[in-house]
């Protein structure tokens, strides 16, 4: 801390105190006399050029640094305590964004892998005949069974457009080939699930945890709004 003076740097017991347990923290042992004699030091030279930085104007439009305060405020806007919410303003919450909280439509087959269309078009019509799926289909790393799989995610795994090809299939047959980013493949579709919302007592904590963060922006936006209450605006007209 500043005396008065501005060429006087005060290092009181309390922020020597602070610098040992900042050690302790960090390290799990506690600071020797030398090390926080070591601390100090480098403390009183960091201040030194930090203040020595305000004399020259270096924060002055520097971008990283308004950046930085910036975040900081937020944070400080954001961390004051808030009550503990109560469940019935949560669950008002969860009705609100029941759209966060429904799975979307997910699919559940089987699969036969191909390298070659012709393969997967004989094998086809050899299970169609009457031939036991099993014994067709070539060894892949891929999963012989999928169950409750988004779009989304069946996309990511299996390539971009595998699950739209699904969308056209009939549930309890053999059908294909379908295409994916690895090959071939016959599918028979077990069940389409259709979008279902998450009961709010399934995921109670996880809805808790968006009503804090949804409590927390408001903080920021309220502290927001009440400093531009404090300023006048004016904008240069272009």
């Amino acid at each position: 801390l500043f005396s008065v003076n501005r060429n006087e740097i005060y290092v009181s017991a309390a922020l020597q105190e602070r610098l040992g347990l900042l050690w302790q923290t960090q390290t799990g042992l506690t600071a020797s006399t030398e090390e926080l004699d070591s601390l100090v030091n480098n403390w009183i030279e960091e201040e030194v050029l930090y203040q020595e930085a305000l004399r020259l104007g270096l924060n002055q439009e520097d971008s990283i640094i308004r950046r930085r305060l910036v975040q900081k405020l937020n944070f400080i806007a954001e961390s004051d305590p808030l009550p503990s919410p109560e469940m019935a303003s949560v669950e008002d919450f969860y009705q609100s964004r029941l759209a966060n909280y429904t799975l979307p439509v997910r699919y559940s087959f089987r699969q036969l892998y191909f390298q070659q269309r012709e393969d997967a078009l004989t094998a086809l019509n050899q299970i169609s005949a009457g031939q036991a799926a099993t014994d067709f289909g070539e060894t892949s790393m891929l999963s012989s069974n999928y169950a409750y799989r988004s779009v989304l995610d069946l996309n990511a795994s299996l390539g971009s457009g595998f699950a739209e090809q699904l969308q056209e299939l009939e549930t309890g047959s053999w059908q294909g080939p379908v295409t994916s980013g690895f090959g071939l493949h016959l599918i028979f579709l077990t069940n389409i699930h259709p979008e279902e919302v998450t009961p709010f007592s399934a995921i109670t904590e996880q809805v808790l945890q968006d009503y804090a963060q949804y409590q927390q922006e408001n903080a920021r936006l309220l502290y927001l709004e009440n400093l531009l209450q404090e300023y006048d605006i004016v904008v240069e007209a272009r």
